[in-house]
């Protein structure tokens, strides 16, 4: 055989190979899918070989808050205490020093500011039982004090069937209904707005008729540790605006009997006079239970009552204003106490997501049982705003 004859025989056994070979089937790569999920609404998606639907989100926030424009930048406004001290005898004949009141800092007119960044997870699962819905909200924060924070926010699982819901974890309490429309409130505002650990149930009565039944940790509310608050509400929704109706037993710090709350809020939609409009009062009473009107912790024993109610209309295709109204009043023997607060701000939103703010506040307070003169604040804030 020759190498011409050879080379001959090595081309007709290459071409038979590559011939089979062709005849093979091949593996196709895995390949996984994201789908959408329409029935949860826009932004869901399946995850690959699982029946959960899942939505990312999110929202950067810059903002700062001036000091009280009547005073200068660094004023002091109130000044520090040294700690007061006693020496004490035990039945012993020792002798002991012992502080009777702690030292309190010089507090001063400054400003604020901060950046904080948000993140949403949300997941959405239909079963047999009903749809099982979870959500996370993760914060961080650096300050103009140049420290950061890291925190977890609400955090709850909710399981839904046709006569209403289940919800356990830290949520928005079921006792909570306006919290304000204005962006930044430089001016503080009273309000009920407090995300409470707790086991609550909604049930839909149709033609938009709800009642809910909660259970909250009462030391989200300055109450006793380790004890319960018992809160109900009923509410109706209709193209009118919505009517709420709140009540809370509130399980106080010293642990003697309850404290309670009540509330009435009453949202009218507008779009008649003005389309994205809308207009809300709101009226609060607590006795013993002032956490309730507030939302700090240091009213939980008080009594007194709240009236709040605020505005938001459009003022063309991307510009919104928003006004919002609060007086509170605590009648406590020698140590009455009201505040009445104002604040409102423009909002421009370019493209959607984002939102361009500025805002103003004004509030005055009255303390009977207080040495100091307080004087009205006025502040000015701007905020920049991105949510995805």
């Amino acid at each position: 055989m020759n190498v011409k004859t050879l080379a001959l025989a090595a081309a007709a056994a290459a071409a038979a190979t590559s011939a089979q070979a062709a005849d093979l089937p091949l593996a196709a790569e895995p390949v996984n899918y994201v789908k959408a999920c329409d029935a949860f609404g826009a932004g869901y998606f399946q995850l690959p070989g699982k029946e959960t639907c899942i939505k990312l989100g999110g929202r950067i926030r810059a903002q700062y808050v001036s000091h009280n424009l009547n005073d200068g930048l660094g004023d002091v406004t109130k000044a520090g205490t040294a700690a007061v001290t006693a020496t004490v005898t035990d039945t012993s004949g020792a002798t002991h020093e012992i502080t009777v009141k702690e030292a309190e800092e010089e507090e001063t007119n400054d400003y604020s500011s901060y950046v904080r960044g948000y993140l949403y997870f949300t997941s959405m699962t239909a079963t047999d039982i009903g749809t099982i819905k979870t959500y996370t909200e993760f914060q961080g924060e650096w300050n103009q004090e140049g420290t950061q924070s890291t925190k977890v926010n609400d955090a709850w699982v909710q399981i839904g069937a046709d006569y209403g819901s289940f919800l356990f974890g830290r949520e928005s309490s079921q006792f909570d209904a306006f919290t304000g429309y204005t962006w930044i409130v430089p001016g503080g505002i009273s309000l009920s707005d407090v995300s409470t650990l707790q086991a609550s149930f909604t049930a839909d009565l149709g033609n938009g008729f709800t009642a809910v039944a909660s259970v909250e940790d009462s030391s989200y509310r300055g109450g006793e540790d380790n004890g319960v608050d018992i809160v109900g509400a009923l509410k109706i929704s209709q193209g009118w605006g919505s009517f709420q109706l709140s009540g809370a037993a509130h399980n106080k710090a010293d642990g003697d009997d309850y404290g309670y709350a009540a509330g009435a809020t009453a949202t009218f939609n507008l779009d008649m006079v003005r389309e994205g409009t809308e207009i809300t009062f709101q009226a609060q009473y607590a006795d013993e239970a002032g956490a309730y009107i507030t939302s700090d912790k240091d009213d939980a024993a008080k009594t007194g009552y709240s009236l709040s109610g605020g505005l938001e209309t459009s003022l063309s295709e991307k510009v919104s204003a928003q006004l919002d109204v609060s007086h509170v009043a605590f009648d406590d023997d020698s140590a009455d106490y009201t505040k009445t607060s104002v604040n409102g701000s423009v909002v421009y939103s370019p493209v959607s997501g984002l939102g361009l703010a500025l805002a103003a506040g004004w509030n005055t307070q009255d303390d009977d049982d207080s040495t100091t003169d307080f004087d009205d604040e006025v502040k000015v804030g701007a905020r920049v705003q991105y949510t995805f």
